[in-house]
């Protein structure tokens, strides 16, 4: 969900208003649907946002931008508190990217841009901690991090942001990076000098330290592609090129904590004015449909950077391998080691943490052991596999059901 003083109630002409507003969701009871799954609810907060000059409101009086800030961000929670749902994490998108110059250079070709209502980084970071210590005091519950692009915003820029919050005595419990590969193309060719696997590495090394968890949006947002493409441009060719990005950080064995999957492609720019998006909700189990849903769980099922627990494939109480075939239909073979000889236990869940089966539940010897998992009755999409030996979680791994 996002906030900031824009809403499709108050402009439903507006290109960019699809399914996924306040009424539709509200209608079908997704917020308490969400809470009986088990699910937790993210806002995207505008900060009114990313400060700067696009909106003639972000160049108008300090105190009405701030107040707008707040205000977009408090409406939004009341909203889904009010309508069932518990919102557990606050995201402020971009409040940071216009301040440095590779921003406009990419954008407007200009080189020294500046914030209308500052005129210093510091002053910048006075704003944003001063926003996020309000929110804190009214939701002490809600994390407060931070989107950001890349590489408009470099890895020097984002340590010197990170210092300048922590100055003020404001810690980030999370930095989600927007990137993909063909937005850094693009920037290559405008000249920019980028090294993705260096950069989000020593990232994630500074982030470490400084107790922040980093974050990865999986879309995809070659800019300008959906009006150059206006004819080719469908739900087809954003799951290729997400899947892409995906597979590009996967391969290049990067490490994060979070994966994000989000699309705000407008449907002015593809299917003219209307309600739908790119790509579209749902089905998540028709392999000829390139839904969103689909591309999440398909994600899902590879295996990725993501930084799990220190105990997971620990030798020292057994491994767990990866399903095969993944995606699978009707049937997979999960492979484990036990180091010793010990109780074993290998159970199958669905996204909501129900359990399916057990597969195995006795007394092993050491050595390696393969099961078959049968699925002919279940429907498609994630499941999960969980191995314990003894007393010890070994781990858990996802596979992906595609009938």
């Amino acid at each position: 969900m996002g906030s900031g003083g824009w809403s499709c109630a108050e402009s439903p002409n507006q290109a960019n208003c699809g399914d996924n507003d306040l009424e539709h969701l509200v209608d079908v009871q997704a917020f308490s649907k969400l809470g009986q799954w088990g699910i937790d609810i993210a806002v995207e907060s505008f900060f009114a946002g990313s400060i700067m000059s696009v909106d003639p409101i972000e160049c108008s009086t300090h105190e009405y931008v701030f107040s707008l800030s707040l205000d977009g961000s408090v409406n939004v929670i009341q909203n889904i508190q009010s309508n069932g749902g518990t919102v557990r994490y606050l995201a402020m998108d971009e409040p940071i990217r216009q301040w440095y110059p590779e921003y406009y250079y990419i954008y407007t070709g200009q080189t020294d841009p500046r914030p209308c209502l500052v005129d210093s980084l510091g002053g910048l970071a006075d704003e944003v901690a001063a926003y996020i210590r309000q929110m804190q005091q009214w939701y002490p519950s809600i994390p407060i991090g931070h989107i950001e692009l890349y590489p408009e915003v470099g890895v020097d820029q984002f340590k010197e942001w990170i210092f300048a919050l922590e100055a003020r005595g404001v810690s980030l419990p999370f930095l989600h990076i927007d990137v993909n590969g063909p937005r850094v193309d693009q920037y290559i060719q405008l000249g920019l000098d980028i090294d993705v696997v260096a950069d989000l590495t020593e990232l994630k090394l500074f982030l470490e330290a400084h107790g922040v968890a980093l974050g990865i949006i999986f879309t995809d947002i070659y800019w300008g592609s959906q009006i150059w493409e206006e004819e080719e441009y469908v739900d087809s060719t954003y799951y290729g090129r997400t899947m892409d990005w995906l597979n590009f950080v996967n391969d290049a064995n990067l490490e994060y904590n979070h994966s994000i999957f989000q699309s705000w492609v407008f449907p002015v720019y593809t299917t003219g004015y209307g309600p739908n998006e790119i790509p579209i909700n749902l089905p998540e189990d028709d392999p000829t449909i390139y839904s969103h849903t689909r591309l999440i769980n398909e994600a899902l099922s590879i295996p990725v950077g993501v930084v799990t627990k220190p105990s997971s494939d620990s030798p020292t109480t057994g491994v767990l391998h990866q399903n095969y075939p993944n995606p699978f239909n009707p049937t997979a073979t999960i492979t484990y080691d036990v180091p010793k000889s010990s109780e074993v236990s290998l159970k199958v869940y669905d996204m909501l943490g129900r359990e399916i089966q057990t597969i195995v539940s006795n007394f092993q010897e050491s050595g390696t052991y393969s099961v078959v998992f049968e699925a002919r009755d279940l429907p498609s999409g994630v499941y999960f596999y969980e191995l314990q030996v003894g007393e010890s979680l070994v781990a858990s791994k996802k596979m992906l059901l595609v009938k």
